[in-house]
């Protein structure tokens, strides 16, 4: 195993000596409880602001008396010109770093003793995190949340310039932001903006982003960074690196810290789309994550049924496995006309129930992707929605996936839902597939009894069962409520959602048909569940906006609280409605990213481009 090295840097400003030497002595205990375990070296780098140079000679004789308790630390001194801020700080400690990791750290902030080999273990284990953020504690023991989503212009305001009585009256605006409805003993990603106490960055991200932002002081630079590495790496929170912060200041007291505050943030703001600025500002977090695509393997296919192929996603799909030398098999309920390819065979079967022998279907294949379900309804009419939905979702599932496995099929993909793992999730602590299931409708109940099934006739009979389950899926002829918005969206009229940070996982059509070409094939997909979507979630806010943009034009989006939204659908009878566009559903891929090497083949932008694209062209054909 290789040596790893560690640098890490500390902004000091007249500080106290005997609260930096706990910090420092920390440290020390963390890096021998590291190299018991892993071989790795340690460097620190120390940054004087004071514009003091007797107390910059004082603190170098100090750092001479204590060396000898830094064994395992090379330590160094440098002094700034002047007070430079916390960013402007640590870079001139970045810029002359060469290292695996880099540790950005508040002189008054005391790691846990095993603090540093748990942040080597986690980002050794996860080469696509660029950021660890730790569990902060106060050294009473109290907890303190940390983890911060964007701030809103609002909170902005409460946080610094506010006066208290705001504070407390809307305290449930600060406990949101502060992540407070997430899980702090788990892990939450990804990680809007992280605490500039403790800062693990994987270097290489760090010097790729060009380090702190110069033009912040004091102030939002570790929102601005945590922003900007989003766009290139992940960024984690991780509960089991813990750290002590003796913090007792109150840096937005004085009215000189309250204009340095006002100022960093009419900054912040501006940089990136606020209301002060263009909407393109924020346009680089479209970037993909992870690595380059190009040595993903193409290997050819064999033969692919394809169940509910005339559908939104069988249309795509069926194309996409023939490009890549699948023979496919496509099931249809009627003639397809625009399935027309030497290596697409349709087959009609206007009633799957009437099938009583699928070998003729299923002779050759290698793989089933089964897309035939009935969808969900927002309006169900059925008075025994469940019985209808297992009837079709589960026992015609049940009967196709033993058919396939004693027709020697080697495996079977099924498209699931989302909905099985529930409705809305926390922001930041996004969906798994490890996470217990709540299906909370009859459409997501039949999914996940399906599911259930699968595996139990997998573990039975050899068959490899891959299940899939998608976000909402949209692409050029996409249907129901993604179609209503559009159409909305092109009407020159006000929409009240210009107040909506929820945070939606999506799935371009796109994506969704690369990655189940990818399952079709892939050694490691087998008998896994998988979700799925873009690798980048969107508010209802920016999606607005983006496919506005897109289709010619800007959105009018009023700033209509979340609250007075569900009031409004409580009263008009559309409460679930409402309450699914105000919510969050994000989901977790690193599983695709990491085990299968996948990645999106299409950004959002790129997706919603397309899809505005084609509805422009629908009706240029309907004129």
């Amino acid at each position: 195993m290789k040596c790893l090295t560690v640098t890490a840097s500390l902004v000091l400003y007249k500080p106290d000596l005997a609260v930096l030497e706990r910090t420092l002595l920390a440290m020390q205990k963390a890096a021998e409880v590291a190299r018991q375990s892993i071989p790795v070296s340690f460097e620190v780098t120390l940054v004087d602001n004071s514009d003091d140079q007797s107390l910059f000679s004082k603190i170098e004789h100090w750092l001479n008396d204590i060396a000898p308790r830094l064994p395992d630390w090379k330590v160094r001194v440098l002094k700034a010109a002047g007070n430079l801020g916390y960013g402007r700080g640590n870079n001139l400690a970045i810029d002359q770093v060469d290292s695996d990791f880099h540790l950005v750290i508040n002189p008054d902030v005391f790691v846990d003793a095993d603090a540093l080999l748990q942040c080597l273990h986690f980002m050794e284990a996860e080469p696509g995190v660029g950021l660890l953020s730790p569990a902060v504690f106060g050294e009473d023991g109290e907890r303190h949340f940390l983890c911060k989503r964007h701030p809103t212009l609002f909170v902005m305001f409460l946080r610094s310039v506010a006066p208290s009585i705001l504070d407390r009256l809307f305290g449930s605006v600060i406990r949101r932001f502060e992540m407070r409805d997430c899980d702090y003993e788990k892990a939450i990603h990804p990680l809007e903006y992280p605490s500039g106490c403790f800062l693990f960055f994987r270097t290489r991200v760090l010097k790729q982003i060009g380090g702190f932002d110069p033009g912040f002081f004091l102030h939002y630079e570790d929102a601005d960074i945590g922003r900007r590495l989003l766009a290139v790496a992940r960024s984690v929170y991780v509960p089991q690196v813990r750290v002590v912060h003796r913090w007792s200041r109150d840096t937005h007291r004085s009215l000189r810290s309250k204009i340095i505050t006002i100022r960093s943030g009419f900054r912040y703001w501006r940089k990136w789309g606020g209301v002060f600025s263009a909407p393109q500002a924020g346009e680089a977090l479209f970037r993909e994550l992870g690595a380059s695509d190009d040595d993903r393997a193409s290997v050819p296919g064999g033969m692919a049924v394809v169940t509910g192929a005339n559908g939104f996603v069988g249309r795509a799909l069926c194309p996409v496995l023939a490009s890549r030398g699948w023979q496919v098999r496509a099931v249809v309920r009627s003639f397809p006309e625009d399935l027309e390819s030497p290596a697409i065979e349709p087959v009609v079967i206007p009633d799957f129930d009437a099938v009583s022998d699928w070998s003729p279907v299923l002779s050759g294949a290698d793989v089933v992707i089964h897309l035939a379900a009935r969808v969900h309804q927002m309006r169900e009419a059925d008075k025994d929605p469940l019985s209808e939905y297992r009837r079709v979702n589960v026992a015609l599932t049940c009967r196709l996936a033993l058919a396939a496995a004693a027709a020697g099929v080697r495996r079977f993909v099924f498209v699931s839902s989302v909905k099985v793992n529930g409705e809305q999730s926390p922001v930041g602590q996004p969906f798994t597939p490890e996470d217990p299931a709540h299906p909370a409708d009859p459409y997501a109940i039949s999914k996940y009894e399906a599911e259930q099934a699968l595996q139990k006739i997998g573990r039975e009979t050899g068959l490899q069962v891959v299940i899939v389950r998608p976000v909402l899926v949209y692409g050029p002829g996409v249907k129901a409520n993604f179609e209503s918005m559009m159409a909305w969206l092109r009407r020159p009229v006000p929409l009240p959602f210009g107040a909506l940070f929820n945070r939606r996982s999506l799935v371009a059509l796109d994506n969704l048909v690369d990655f189940l070409a990818t399952v079709a094939r892939h050694p490691r997909a087998a008998n896994r569940v998988f979700l799925i979507s873009d690798g980048y979630d969107l508010s209802l806010r920016e999606l607005m906006l983006l496919l506005r943009e897109k289709l010619g034009g800007r959105a009018l989006l009023l700033p209509v609280s979340m609250e007075l939204l569900r009031h409004a659908g409580l009263l008009l009878g559309q409460k679930a409605y409402v309450e699914r566009l105000c919510s969050s559903l994000q989901v977790d891929i690193s599983s695709a990213i990491q085990e299968l090497a996948w990645h999106p083949v299409v950004s959002p932008e790129e997706a919603l481009a397309q899809l505005a694209g084609s509805m422009a062209e629908t009706s240029g054909a309907k004129q």
